[in-house]
């Protein structure tokens, strides 16, 4: 008795597996349906397109035992239609370019009378008829002579007379313009006012002389040498130079002097008769030097005078 009974449980209890089994798989299919469904919703609203129905009459099949009549179903077939496509966006240089605007017809040109040709100003007018009178009063009135317009007159140059003060103070001589450049900051701040020179010793080659300078006499440059303790510095005689102008003040040749620095050149001023200033580039030896510094000068567009310092 007790055997049948576990039987029948355990029939019982495989029966009731078997109910929860069928019904776990009937969800199941019917949780997927719902699924497949959204999907399709959720494609339909993204933009796919959708399959478009075609109602068509499909031709009998060739041996069949009898056509469809006129009353037959007609055949459902789901067909997707070709879109067109986009139309092609035109670049900016193929878009057509507007119609320029129709000029209205222009007036035609009011006519003008065309006076009797006539020869120049001056001899258009023809010189009264005489009439009875003094044989003064008969003669013809002459033209005035032409006036000659004044020449332009150039701009004041620079005095000729010597300036009277040949000697100067060689402070050093380098190979290199550098190097002649360098030492003029050391020799500002000792209270000179040093100029570089350039200066061919032909064989020697091409120096760069640093100067500082005017004097008259040998005696006023050694002078001028110990008051500001330049032991290694020699006095040499460099009688001509290049003469840039004169100028009432220091202030008046600043402009002409910062041009002449602007391109290269070392001008300093020396002073001139009547309380002038004279502004001064260059000090040699030899008068050619002196040329050549003027050529150069010249080509810069600087007019200078050689003259004898």
């Amino acid at each position: 008795m007790a055997d049948s009974g576990k039987k029948k449980r355990l029939v019982t209890l495989v029966g009731l597996l078997i109910v929860l089994l069928l019904g776990a798989l009937w969800l199941a299919g019917n949780v997927m349906q719902s699924s497949r469904g959204s999907r399709k919703d959720v494609r339909a609203q993204a933009g796919q397109p959708q399959p478009v129905v075609v109602k068509k009459q499909l031709p009998a099949p060739a041996g069949s035992a009898a056509n469809l009549g006129e009353g037959a179903e007609l055949a459902m077939v789901r067909k997707k239609l070709p879109q067109p496509p986009p139309a092609p966006e035109l670049p900016p240089s193929a878009a057509p370019a507007p119609e320029p605007p129709q000029a209205a017809d222009a007036p035609p040109p009011a006519q003008e009378e065309k006076p009797a040709e006539t020869a120049p100003a001056a001899a258009a007018v023809s010189p009264p008829l005489p009439t009875a009178g003094p044989p003064d009063a008969q003669a013809a009135p002459t033209a005035p002579a032409p006036v000659k317009p004044e020449p332009a007159k150039p701009p004041e140059r620079a005095r000729t007379e010597r300036i009277a003060a040949p000697f100067s103070i060689l402070l050093s001589s380098c190979r290199d313009r550098e190097n002649a450049l360098a030492g003029l900051p050391y020799y500002r701040q000792a209270g000179l006012r040093p100029y570089v020179v350039q200066t061919d010793l032909g064989d020697k080659g091409t120096w760069w002389r640093t100067l500082t300078g005017s004097f008259k006499s040998l005696d006023e440059a050694s002078h001028a040498k110990k008051a500001f303790n330049l032991a290694d510095a020699v006095v040499v005689k460099t009688p001509f130079a290049n003469l840039v102008g004169a100028y009432p003040s220091e202030a008046g040749a600043a402009e002409m002097a910062a041009r002449l620095d602007k391109l290269g050149h070392f001008p300093y001023t020396v002073p001139g008769p009547k309380n002038s200033v004279q502004l001064v580039v260059g000090a040699f030896l030899a008068k050619p030097a002196a040329e050549k510094l003027q050529r150069e000068l010249a080509a810069q567009g600087i007019a200078s005078q050689v003259v004898q310092r």
